[in-house]
């Protein structure tokens, strides 16, 4: 199945720790994969990476990961070192400017940064667990994204195929017909150089040349080839847009060689509108995963 490179997917997963995950793609030639995941996540990045990649082939993929976890049980850690320095500086004081009384532990807790709060995460495995589920869901939405504009990006390459088909049968039904024009044009001129005189074996020689010279059906056979090579990618198991667009530029050559071959201009007309729906053609595969 022909998939685009662009698309957006969203999944959300509750638990210990509540996740929601935003995924887009867009066109490149490679895979490239940026994880914006929280601190406290950064171990999870090749996991979620090995994910995508195990689903993805290729484009620009952009993670954007979220989460929430009030509801996680906490543990408050007392900084002992800076309570024990803390204390021997407001002694300290106490003596130098002789006030009277104790040091007390409410005077001591006013004191900043002596307490740390720290939320209790699940372990490892249990994270990525919970936070698989949302990754699961935002690929599957991105990839049915993608199925759908790659269905369409093939309906417009198919019937442009069609044109292009169209047009190798003229240019088919044009090149069986121009050496037989040739042949008389030639014998017109001949005869009206030589006033009536006429070697029908030379004219025969030039008409070879001419026809060897000009014979395209080698490239036409390849072209149509080609053609039936990229109707039947969405059904191929190596299906890849950069096989597709290999292919298109062979197409390329093949009619590039028409056009060099014959000086017909009823062929040449339908050589740039073919070149013009290859051109087309490979604009949509740029698109393609």
């Amino acid at each position: 199945m022909i998939r685009s490179m662009t698309g957006y997917g969203r999944g959300r997963s509750i638990g210990k720790v509540n996740w929601e995950v935003e995924i887009k793609s867009v066109n490149h030639r490679f895979l490239e994969i940026y994880i914006r995941l929280p601190k406290p996540w950064l171990f999870l990045e090749e996991r979620i990476r090995s994910f995508i990649k195990e689903r993805i082939a290729r484009g620009r993929i952009d993670v954007f990961i979220n989460y929430s976890s009030e509801t996680l049980p906490v543990d408050i850690k007392i900084d002992k070192k800076a309570v024990e320095s803390y204390y021997k500086k407001l002694a300290e004081l106490r003596e130098e400017i002789g006030f009277e009384g104790p040091v007390s532990l409410s005077l001591l807790s006013m004191m900043p940064d002596l307490f740390k709060v720290e939320q209790q995460f699940p372990e490892e495995e249990e994270m990525w667990s919970s936070l698989k589920g949302a990754l699961q869901e935002a690929v599957d939405g991105l990839i049915q994204m993608r199925t759908r504009e790659g269905v369409n990006l093939w309906r417009d390459i198919s019937s442009r195929l069609d044109i292009i088909q169209k047009r190798v049968e003229n240019i088919k039904l044009r090149a069986d017909a121009v050496v037989e024009e040739y042949r008389k044009k030639l014998r017109q001129k001949i005869e009206r150089i030589s006033q009536g005189e006429l070697n029908e074996e030379r004219l025969e020689t030039e008409v070879v040349f001419f026809a060897e010279r000009s014979d395209i059906n080698e490239e036409l056979v390849r072209i149509e080839s080609h053609i039936a090579q990229l109707r039947g990618m969405p059904e191929s198991k190596d299906l890849s847009g950069k096989k597709m667009d290999f292919i298109a530029q062979e197409l390329f050559r093949e009619v590039n060689t028409i056009a060099a071959k014959s000086s017909d201009y009823k062929i040449a007309q339908e050589v740039i509108e073919i070149k013009s729906e290859l051109e087309k053609i490979r604009e949509q595969l740029q698109n393609i995963e």
